[in-house]
């Protein structure tokens, strides 16, 4: 750039340009006929002609003439793309890295952007253990329209494994407990041992907070070594080195509070994960902080500010809380967002935050999970903002609908009972938007025949009543025998005063019979029960109440909370009859999204006298999935066996442990044990007399079909052996 040093009136501005309109360059130059020439103006120009990130380089030629200066702006445009190729890449496809880098021919090239994907290609391989991977770009020769083509050379490299990670200075925790925090680990017999750039920086981070949760504040990385192995030449074995200076262990003093009145010191007290003369732990000490203010949101001062001030003395460090608890916050108004299908007052009869009241953090919490548990919604969030001067709030619920409501639709589906079998199904839990729950499904396959007509009303003239009916045909091949039943029955439920609680009762008439000729040929009665006693049509009516309790965090995906449920059922007119059945399951929340369950259910049924006979097809039969489920079994296959044939068994004990991780509401893979049997009576039962099963499963909630689940069982006591079962369900089991 030729530039002159007088002062000088510019007379005439130009560009020179080979496949761009010259004009756009002038315009952006910015620069005017008249105006004094200037090199800050100059410079300017420059840079806004570069911002227009066409061209690869700006030059400007200047001529002095007799009345002032011409300027011309010499520019080489950026060329486009034609074509891209990749080469020496095996393991990562070059469609991958096209879509990942975003590259698209006819696009304009500049070196930011070959900067850019050649940045995104490299991280592509960091993250599968790549990390000597070298990527280099090269430009073709650009043609008559200044179209390039691009090639990226790719030497992926071996993938850098962590032969071994060297913990240098640490006195007071050892290797192994340092190592565990990590997220890199050392290669395995079961662990690939892969090196994780990214990971690196917050490993040494997770190693300053484990030294702090074990008391040692002042702890410090001092410095690290990445270094290759020298017992092999190729470059793929890392050996890690980290030096740490420990400092000294800490303790917690004297904890004081200062401002509260609301609450007494005791009650703050008990809300600490910390205690004087326990070593100091940060994190706890944090937990603390979120603990009070729960304690005092709990009582609607959301607006409280809890400050934590740290004095050390020596190694003690004494805590002072200042406390500054305002006024409690009162909620104006319930805003419901998100729901495009669902009425207000469907979400509106679940939420117990009412207008006029007082906030609290336990009922806030309650109304999520309870519009949540409705099973209408993929999430369920919470947000306030701040109504007026007075510290009222405005509480939102801001939900998200599911794609789509219940299962509509036609297939085919198989199990181990029923065998292959046809389905026409509509269940509608959200039936138009109001809450109400509809169901017809008709099921035809080679064992089984089953039309289904349901309707439920949650809450009857606008009342925490829930009423509805259900219409039933079914024809079942069993192993030696058929059932045919029709069935009609009611149901009302409604809550009770004891919290998570629900009272619930049904009434159902019903015909049901054996068919003679659906009696297998062979078949000859060795033991009391009899067959044919059940092959003339049997009427019924059955009451059943039963009582709830269900505290679960989420009804199709629990990781907390119980379900506990007693029901007694009598059976009247032909078949005389009561069954109590008790069950209990308990979710233990372990790690963050990991959870242990705990299931019991026992279950008798008896006549009303000696004389009274219980139908086969009225027994328990253990096995398989559903309430009665042992996986590891085939369904039904367990019971009491009269002359090689399964008569079901009229007392049931069954237990089951399940460990659980759920990465969100809608997936859980679970490891379980189950054990169980059926006997005569409970005066029969043996502990050692349980069939057992294990194994693993998954569970997933999946649009227009549901929940479905798939298990893989092992039955340790199945006759011959043991021997793997697989169970796929649809819906909940328990």
């Amino acid at each position: 750039m030729t530039l002159l040093l007088t002062t000088q009136v510019i007379t005439n501005i130009d560009a020179q340009t080979q496949f761009t309109d010259a004009s756009l360059v002038v315009n952006t130059a910015g620069l005017r006929i008249g105006d004094t020439f200037s090199r800050h103006d100059i410079e300017q120009a420059i840079r806004r002609i570069y911002g227009l990130k066409l061209f690869e380089t700006v030059d400007v030629e200047t001529l002095r003439i007799a009345d002032g200066v011409r300027v011309n702006f010499v520019v080489s445009e950026f060329p486009t793309l034609k074509d891209v190729k990749f080469f020496g890449n095996r393991k990562i496809k070059s469609k991958e890295l096209l879509e990942k880098t975003g590259v698209k021919i006819g696009e304009i090239v500049t070196h930011q952007k070959l900067f850019d994907w050649q940045l995104t290609i490299h991280d592509l391989y960091k993250e599968k253990g790549y990390i000597l991977a070298n990527i280099q770009i090269q430009r073709t020769q650009s043609d008559s329209a200044n179209k390039i083509g691009l090639i990226f050379q790719i030497d992926e490299g071996e993938r850098v494994r962590i032969q071994q990670i060297k913990i240098v200075g640490n006195q007071q925790l050892s290797d192994n407990k340092i190592k565990r925090k990590l997220s890199n680990k050392e290669k395995a017999l079961f662990r690939k041992g892969l090196f994780k750039e990214d990971k690196f920086k917050e490993d040494l981070d997770k190693i300053i907070e484990l030294y702090k949760e074990n008391g040692f504040l002042d702890a410090r990385v001092t410095d690290y070594d990445l270094g290759f192995s020298q017992e092999t030449a190729r470059q793929e074995w890392l050996i890690i080195t980290i030096y740490i200076d420990e400092g000294s262990s800490y303790y917690i003093g004297d904890i004081f509070f200062e401002g509260e009145s609301l609450l007494s010191k005791t009650e703050l007290q008990n809300a600490l994960r910390v205690k004087t003369g326990q070593t100091y732990n940060a994190t706890k000490v944090s937990q603390s902080l979120i603990e009070l203010y729960s304690l005092y949101s709990e009582q609607g001062f959301i607006y409280a500010q809890i400050v934590p001030i740290e004095e050390i003395s020596n190694d003690t460090v004494h805590i002072k809380y200042n406390i500054t608890e305002n006024e409690p916050a009162t909620i104006r108004l319930v805003i419901i967002e998100g729901n495009e299908r669902t009425i207000d007052k469907v979400i509106r009869r679940q939420i117990s935050t009412l207008p006029g009241s007082v906030f609290k953090r336990s009922d806030v919490l309650r109304s999520q999970r309870d519009v949540f548990n409705l099973g209408y919604f993929s999430d369920v969030k919470l947000d306030y903002h701040r109504a007026d001067e007075f510290g009222n709030i405005d509480l939102i619920y801001q939900v998200q609908e599911k794609s789509s409501f219940g299962t509509v639709g036609a297939g085919i589906s198989y199990n181990a009972q029923d065998k292959l079998t046809g389905y026409i199904e509509l269940s509608q839990p959200n039936f138009s938007g109001k809450g109400q729950r509809l169901d017809v499904k008709l099921e035809k396959g080679g064992t089984k025949t089953n039309v289904q007509i349901g309707f439920t009303e949650p809450y009857l003239f606008d009342r925490a009543i829930s009423a509805g009916f259900n219409l039933n045909y079914l024809t079942r091949a069993y192993d030696y025998y058929d059932k045919e039943e029709k069935s009609f029955g009611i149901n009302v439920s409604r809550p009770l005063l004891l919290d998570y609680s629900r009272i619930y009762f049904s009434a159902q008439i019903s015909d049901a019979y054996v068919p003679p000729k659906s009696i297998r040929s062979g078949y000859e009665p060795s033991g009391p029960y009899n067959i044919y006693r059940d092959t003339v049509h049997k009427t019924t009516f059955n009451p059943l109440v039963s009582f709830v309790r269900d505290s679960r965090d989420y009804i199709y995906n629990p990781l907390s909370g119980s379900l506990l449920s007693y029901s007694i059922e009598l059976s009247t007119i032909d078949i005389l009859y009561h069954r109590h059945i008790f069950d209990a399951s308990i979710y233990f929340p372990m790690f963050k999204k990991f959870s242990l369950m705990m299931r019991s259910r026992l279950g008798i049924i008896e006549g009303f006298s000696s004389k009274d006979t219980i139908p086969v097809y009225d027994r328990f039969y253990p096995g398989g999935t559903g309430l009665d489920g042992i996986r590891g079994y085939a369904d039904r296959s367990i019971g009491i066996r009269e002359g090689g044939y399964n008569i079901g068994g009229k007392a049931l004990a069954l237990y089951t442990l399940e460990y659980r991780f759920r990465p969100s509401p809608q997936l859980a893979f679970l490891a379980f044990a189950d054990a169980g049997n059926t006997w005569n009576s409970f005066r029969e039962f043996n502990i050692s007399n349980l069939y057992r099963g294990a194994g693993v499963g998954v569970r997933l909630e999946i649009p227009m079909l549901g929940l479905i689940g798939f298990d893989i069982g092992y039955g340790f006591d199945r006759a011959g052996g043991g021997k793997w079962e697989p169970h796929f369900q649809l819906g909940r089991t328990f």
